[in-house]
Parts: structure tokens; C-alpha cells; sequence
């Protein structure tokens, strides 16, 4: 539930940005009005899906490796046209499941299908079936060599945090290399691979190489 109304979410912003970007391409001058240079469209706010790897060395979570989903959402401002700064928050995202209150979390026992007779848990006991978020959030750097299009590398670096297994808060970062093509002025699109890396202390850590389709609209 959580990663759907997390994806819902995105899409319905991303949505809501792209609209709001096109109706303002849309206004054009008068016929007879000489023309105008266009004018630099500097802010963008996007968002970005796809597969990781995700290596776990939690206490909480049985030490296991997976494939999973990486959801992001990023907004940022264009410097130059090589160079942009802004925010970014990428979450890696799974469903996890244990057999008792002591044991530890396994994406194996992570329940394959929805209960549509269920009763609803009683409160309070012990969590059985949850959905674990591996989350960076941090100041995200690009620099794009060939101006706006092209190839282009980037860095975050900020705070991690896990949700749903437990809640725990560390560092993380993540180094990128991906391919960007505009469509009109207005959107961009990149497919972008990369690797992310998360600390929380006591020898607590994750590791995730991943690839992934990003949107960008530009305002």
C-alpha cells in the first residue's frame, strides 16, 4: 500500500508540472509583435524510476541481497547550461515479512498476493508483514559537459534513513552517469545508471548500483 500511494504520488505531480510547463510554452505573442529570444528556462522539478541491486547488512534484516524498485523526486535550479545544483530524495523500496516477534526481517517471506476475506490485524503485538524504505535525501550536483542535452555525471550526498523494519538515520551518497535528451523545451528525458551507498553506524550499511528512467520538466 504504501509503495503504491508513494508511486501515485510522483506520477500525479509529475503530471501536474508537465501540464503547468506546456500551458506556459503555449503562450506565444501576437502575430505582428517582432520576436522575442526565448526565454531560458532555468527551474525543474522531476522524477525518476527504476531497478537496483540492493545489498543490506541491517541489524534488523536478515543479511540478503534483492532486486528491487528505486523511486526518486528531485527539483533544482540550472546554474549554466552545463551546470545544475538542487534537492534530491531517493527511496529504495520492499516488502519484507518475519515469523516471529525476535526473528529477523526477510524480503523472502514478504507476502505474494493480497487477502481480500482478511480480518484486520488487532492493535498493538508485533509487526509481521511491513514494507521497508531505504531513503537518501541531500543537495544533488549535475554537470553536463555538451550543455543541456548529452551526457552528463552527478553526485548526492546527504541524510539516509530506513523506514517500516525500523527507524534509523545515517549518511548516505550516490555517484551517476546518464544520457539526456529534451523534448521541445520543456521536458527533458534521460535513462541514467549509477550507485548508492548508505552508513548508519556500528557496521549497518547498503549498497545499490542501479539504472533507471528520470522525467524532467523545465519552468
Amino acid at each position: 500500500m504504501r509503495i503504491s500511494l508513494i508511486v501515485a504520488s510522483k506520477l500525479a505531480l509529475l503530471a501536474t508540472l508537465a501540464t503547468v510547463s506546456a500551458a506556459s510554452a503555449a503562450e506565444s505573442a501576437p502575430a505582428d509583435a517582432p520576436a522575442v529570444p526565448a526565454k531560458p528556462r532555468r527551474f525543474h522539478v522531476g522524477i525518476s524510476g527504476g531497478v537496483a541491486y540492493h545489498t543490506v547488512r541491517i541489524p534488523t534484516v536478515i543479511p540478503t541481497e534483492y532486486a528491487a524498485a528505486t523511486l526518486g523526486i528531485h527539483a533544482g535550479y540550472n546554474v549554466t547550461e552545463r551546470l545544475s545544483i538542487g534537492l534530491d530524495l531517493s527511496t529504495i523500496e520492499k516488502d519484507m515479512g518475519r515469523n516471529g516477534p525476535f526473528q529477523m526481517f526477510d524480503p523472502g517471506l514478504a507476502p505474494q498476493a493480497g487477502c481480500n476475506n482478511c480480518e484486520p490485524p488487532p492493535f498493538g503485538g508485533w509487526v509481521k508483514n511491513t514494507t521497508a524504505v531505504f531513503g537518501t535525501l541531500g543537495p544533488r550536483v549535475e554537470f553536463s559537459p555538451f550543455g543541456k542535452e548529452g551526457l552528463y555525471i552527478g553526485a548526492t550526498a546527504g541524510l539516509a534513513f530506513l523506514w517500516g523494519v525500523d527507524s534509523i538515520y545515517g549518511f548516505g551518497g550516490s555517484g551517476r552517469l546518464g544520457y539526456r535528451v529534451n523534448i521541445a523545451d520543456i521536458l527533458g528525458l534521460a535513462l541514467e545508471a549509477g550507485a548508492q551507498a548508505q552508513t548508519f553506524g556500528d557496521g549497518a550499511y547498503t549498497t545499490a548500483p542501479y539504472g533507471m528512467v528520470l522525467f524532467r520538466p523545465y519552468f
